[in-house]
């Protein structure tokens, strides 16, 4: 007979509620995400100053993966996704739910991170667009030395679609 040992319960940091309190890449992308969309509020592209702090974190090509996530979110979203402005001290759950899909998909869980963006914020073929760019920038950010940290599921996230009532985005502005 074989002894049946107790895994060691590891227990994963939250998600912070202030913005500052973030890690190196969390930082990096939620300030890429609040100052694309701030780009698009202004009528300006995102990429200009996308790349040039993408390129100042030793991850230029990142820039592109970054614009190609947001697009996906903007066209995809079942509801209006809240991202704050980049001033904004604190962190929004759509922030949280984006950063922990992130963390995920360069953790080589792809699955888990579509389940995440699936999870009443993104349609089934959004989450599923959505992965390839999420890929593709943890791979740009870890090569320059960006890895997210591990943090246990943000605490307001329904796997289970709490939100799943149809919503149609106003046009032009799909992201709040």
């Amino acid at each position: 007979m074989g002894r049946i040992l107790p895994f060691p319960r590891r227990f994963l940091p939250k998600y912070p509620e202030a913005a500052s309190a973030l890690d190196p890449a969390e930082c990096l992308l939620l300030a890429a995400l609040r100052w694309w969309l701030a780009a698009i509020r202004q009528a300006k592209d995102p990429l200009v100053w996308l790349r040039q702090t993408m390129a100042a974190a030793g991850a230029p090509d990142a820039a592109h993966s970054v614009d190609q996530l947001m697009r996906v979110v903007a066209r995809t979203a079942r509801r209006q996704v809240e991202i704050g402005c980049p001033c904004c001290l604190g962190l929004s759950r759509d922030e949280r739910r984006l950063l922990h899909a992130a963390s995920l998909a360069q953790a080589g869980e792809t699955a888990r991170a579509e389940e995440v963006l699936r999870a009443g914020m993104l349609s089934a073929v959004g989450a599923e667009f959505a992965l390839g760019p999420l890929e593709g920038l943890g791979e740009l950010l870890a090569s320059a030395g960006f890895i997210f940290p591990r943090r246990s599921v943000p605490e307001d996230l329904d796997l289970f679609g709490g939100d799943l009532e149809a919503w149609a985005p106003p046009i032009p502005m799909l992201l709040h």
